[in-house]
Parts: structure tokens; sequence; C-alpha cells
């Protein structure tokens, strides 16, 4: 894929998170990262320092596709980063359709780290 698909789908699943997060809290759901909490209370500074993320991933993500001529590992870091940023995103999308609160437990690492770690 071109550096352009990258940027795409990263600024996509930016995008997604954010709105997602926005909504999410609004409808009462807390946000574990007391970071991003402390910035909810700002629409400004909440959507402000994602964008400005957002605009600092996908410049590393152009740079490191830049680089893919010298190594093909370089890729990995774009691509890396597309799937880490799609993850916070589906989360969100998940717990905002509402699947029954036993999936939703069974999908969250806190649970599945009580169960293996006694």
């Amino acid at each position: 894929m071109k550096a352009r698909t990258y940027v795409l789908l990263f600024v996509l699943f930016a995008l997604v998170d954010a709105l997602t997060t926005w909504f999410g809290v609004r409808l009462g759901f807390a946000e574990a990262n007391g970071v991003i909490a402390e910035r909810l209370k700002n629409p400004a500074l909440f959507f402000g320092s994602y964008a400005l993320f957002t605009a600092l991933g996908a410049g590393v993500i152009a740079i490191s596709i830049r680089l893919e001529k010298l190594s093909p590992a370089f890729k990995l870091i774009a691509l890396g980063m597309v799937l880490l940023k799609a993850i916070p995103a589906f989360n969100n999308l998940i717990l905002l359709v509402g699947p029954s609160k036993s999936s939703v437990i069974a999908t969250t690492v806190g649970p599945l780290l009580r169960i293996a770690l006694p």
C-alpha cells in the first residue's frame, strides 16, 4: 500500500476513536486514561490534542514509508501504528453498540489478567 493509504486509515481510525470516546463519556462511560479524562472537560483541548497527535502519527507513518527504501522493516512501523490506532476505535465501537455485559467483560484485559494471575 502507498503511504497515503496508511495515513488515511490512521486518520480515519483516530477520528472514530475521538468521536466514540467523546460520545461514550457523554453517555456515562468512564475514560480509563487519566490524561484523556482531564482533556475531556474542554472540547477544544480534547479535539485539539487528538488532532495534534494524529498529525504527528501521520508524519511518522509518511516518514517510515519513505524509509522503506532503506529497509523493508520500516513499513512495519506504519502498519503497527495503524493497527494500534484501530484497536481503541473498534473497542469504543463495541462498547457503544452495547453487546451484553458478559461479552464486554470477556474482552477487557483486567478480568482476563485476574483469571490468569491469581
